[in-house]
């Protein structure tokens, strides 16, 4: 279902051209939203928007985060979720909640430095 709901939304952005600032940055925030949302579901963490665009840009190779495919955004997410301690494991466990500042989560699959939070 979250699969589908991203599907949608990153199609009613893919059309960009002649899109307004505001517009390009509100297909960027829901695009990273749903990165965070999909990677507190799959692994446990919530990563920083700085993490983000960092893995987008090593698994991409591009900075623009609005004109992301689903697959692009499915290979960033999993690439953010390959920096996270198990969920069992005291790491994980020593993670800060979103109240606190990030914390160093680990290192991805593409040596991106990866901060965030413990989701809830």
């Amino acid at each position: 279902m979250r699969k589908l709901m991203l599907a949608s939304a990153l199609s009613a952005f893919i059309g960009l051209g002649g899109c307004t600032t505001a517009q390009i940055e509100q297909a960027t925030s829901t695009i990273e939203g749903n990165i965070q949302a999909g990677t507190a579901a799959v692994c446990g963490i919530v990563p920083t928007l700085a993490s983000i665009a960092d893995v987008v840009f090593a698994v991409t190779g591009q900075t623009a985060i609005s004109t992301l495919s689903n697959a692009a955004v499915q290979a960033v997410e999993a690439d953010l979720c390959s920096a996270a301690p198990s969920t069992q494991s005291a790491r994980f466990r020593a993670l800060p909640s979103q109240a606190s500042a990030p914390a160093f989560i680990g290192k991805s699959k593409h040596g991106v430095v990866v901060s965030g939070w413990r989701a809830k």
